[in-house]
């Protein structure tokens, strides 16, 4: 506007002549085509000549919304739609354009009726049907206990967009990201290769279809999609994302490395990106390149908080605790409220075994937030290393309200009552009847265990293509397998039967159970199996596992497939699992309570709430197993 002038401060003319009529419509004609051309101040000046003859012009009033839209003044531009909406309510496509803007500022639910109004005064109004469902999509995203209902609604309209424009991607695309979110990939698989028909080259549908197809573990068929959707359109981060992600599946290392780096360029503070980029590098021995990703980031965007905290993150991670204590200084200094903040001071704390400062610093945190699982989780960990048990149990049992499931409340509340020397009143560590052992028969169509070792051994060593180990996990010299193993499409022969033989075995184990709904491991034995990870582990000299336990699983479980020979004495145990020893750096710990000796063919269960860990063994020969995590799924 000009002057600070509104077209509401432009009083309404009582009648407009015809002459002026078709003054208005040639001046309204002009500014379209000045605004087709990005001449966008043009255009708002014959507007205002318009609307200074008859302010309440609809066509005007919605060209002008649309005008303060492009020039970021969202509240004038939704006032002025609004204006021209009660002018003429019947107008679909500013029905439309509301629509439009109250989804683009986060406001879905409150678009939806507008687009509902557009479709009602045009039928064929495809753009309309499309974006209505992609309300209900993004509602669907945080509605979890309406996302299906509100997904199914959204299918139809969707399939309507495509039957008025079978080319219309955004549709297309919408469709099948409504499908993945109702966990059907290979529908959205469908939905995408109907429209590469017909534009075998738009990034779109390649970057989409390669998602669906990632979805389904197929890497090797996602990848040369990603690859043409890179190809037409260098410049979407998210491709490069998909791609690299899809090169660390299939363990092409440097390849991903290379993606990684090209989404940084274009997304400094891609939290995937920069943490994927660095643990590959960490992966494939390239440690003089580490954490320089992050430095190059802030130099670009030195004041981003979001950036600031995710290095903070990873410099805990990697150990360098001094860089780590400026990001967080400099997260304070800009956000000095920042929920994050107690999360990282405490990671921070206990990473430096300053455990009686972590545990303040998570107090004080919980004052705020006092569901925040993490700080939960801080408050019982530390206090169980401070040997303050009850403490501990009294944060455990806060954990456990608010996060149903949750492995650590369980683990953290057996490991309290163990340090009051209290018998555990639910029974969570009852080893004799929880850990269950199970020599597994070599698949069908193998004559022994050495046969079918030797297939599965040739399949998992294409996997371990890693140098180290990750930086993330409790594995310490050796390396470990990206992706679920066992959901992978195209997996070797000899994965897939041994995935079918512990998935037997597990029914079986399950089915033996008791029942009993008060348990927080006997509760879920309704539920339908999941494999909630799988991986396969190769330990070399002085490796072994930390004591640790699944948070994603229900039941977890390990398989032998190759074992050095020191683990056959049953005196040093060297490279044996163990079962209940509590150590998480300095402060109280307690030792094992139960050790299995490993060997070829042995499948061990057990919950996944329970810490285990590994005894490190001296070999030249390693230790290869198969682990894995089943979740239940009501």
């Amino acid at each position: 506007m000009t002057n600070g002038q509104s077209p509401f401060s432009i009083p309404v003319t009582p009648s407009v002549s015809a002459p002026q009529r078709q003054r208005i419509q040639a001046l309204i004609q002009q500014a379209l085509t000045f605004q087709t051309r990005g001449q966008l101040h043009e255009a708002e000046q014959i507007l205002l000549q318009v609307l200074a003859v008859d302010a309440s012009e609809p066509d005007a009033l919605q060209l002008m919304g649309l005008i303060a839209k492009r020039n970021g003044k969202l509240d004038l531009a939704e006032q002025l739609l609004r204006r021209s909406l009660v002018v003429n309510s019947r107008q679909p496509h500013v029905n439309y354009n509301l629509g439009n803007l109250l989804k683009d500022t986060g406001r879905p639910a409150e678009a939806l009726p507008f687009y509902e109004k557009a479709i009602l005064y045009k039928a064929d109004y495809a753009e309309a049907y499309s974006n209505r469902a992609e309300c209900l999509t993004i509602l669907a995203g945080a509605d979890a206990a309406n996302a299906r209902s509100l997904l199914e609604t959204a299918l139809p309209l969707y399939r309507r967009a495509l039957q008025l424009q079978p080319d219309f991607v955004g549709a297309r695309v919408g469709l099948a990201e409504a499908y993945l979110q109702l966990d059907e990939p290979q529908r959205a698989e469908e939905v995408l290769r109907a429209g590469l028909t017909r534009l075998p080259n738009d990034f779109y549908l390649n970057n989409s279809l390669g998602t669906a197809l990632r979805r389904q573990q197929r890497f090797e068929e996602a990848a040369p999609h990603l690859k043409r959707a890179a190809e037409r359109a260098p410049d979407r981060w998210q491709i490069w994302l998909n791609l690299g992600n899809t090169f660390l599946a299939l363990g092409q290392m440097d390849d991903a490395i290379i993606c990684f780096k090209k989404v940084v360029v274009l997304d400094p503070a891609n939290y995937a990106a920069q943490s994927a980029l660095n643990q590959a590098l960490w992966e494939t021995g390239q440690h003089t390149q580490l954490l320089n990703s992050y430095e190059w980031a802030k130099e670009r965007k030195p004041n981003d908080p979001e950036l600031l905290k995710m290095a903070a993150e990873a410099y805990i991670l990697f150990g360098r605790h001094e860089e780590a204590e400026a990001n967080i200084a400099a997260v304070a200094a800009l956000e000095p409220d920042a929920p994050a903040l107690p999360r990282l001071r405490t990671t921070l704390l206990l990473a430096q075994q300053r455990v009686e400062e972590a545990l303040e610093a998570a107090r004080q945190g919980l004052v705020a937030a006092p569901d925040d699982q993490l700080l939960l989780h801080r408050v019982a960990e530390s206090a169980l290393r401070l040997n303050r048990p009850a403490e501990a149990l009294e944060a455990a049992h806060r954990l456990d309200a608010v996060a149903r499931d949750s492995q650590f409340a369980a683990a953290f509340q057996a490991t309290a009552h163990r340090l009051l020397d209290q018998p555990d009143p639910r029974g969570l560590y009852d080893y004799d009847r929880f850990i269950q052992s199970i020599d597994l028969a070599p698949p069908a169509g193998y004559a022994d265990l050495a046969a079918f070792h030797a297939d599965l051994m040739t399949a998992l060593d294409a996997q371990h293509v890693a140098t180290h180990e990750p930086i993330e996990q409790t594995l310490r010299n050796g390396t470990q397998t990206r992706e679920n193993l066992f959901t992978r499409v195209g997996v070797a022969p000899a994965i897939q039967a041994l995935r079918d033989s512990i998935l037997a075995a597990t029914h079986r184990y399950i089915a033996a159970l008791p029942d009993d709904a008060g348990h927080p491991f006997l509760r879920r034995k309704g539920q339908s199996l999941v494999w909630a990870g799988s991986w396969s582990a190769r330990l070399r000299d002085q490796g072994y596992h930390t004591n640790h336990i699944h948070p994603e699983g229900w039941i977890s479980g390990c398989y032998y497939v190759d074992m050095p020979d020191v683990v056959k004495d049953a005196e040093g145990k060297q490279g044996w699992i163990t079962f209940g020893a509590f150590a998480q750096g300095t402060g109280a710990t307690l030792p094992w309570e139960r050790a299995i000796q490993p060997r070829p063919g042995l499948l061990v269960l057990f919950p996944s709430y329970m810490w285990h860990g590994t005894i490190p063994f001296h070999s030249e020969q390693t230790r290869t197993t198969v682990a894995f995590d089943i979740g239940g799924r009501t």
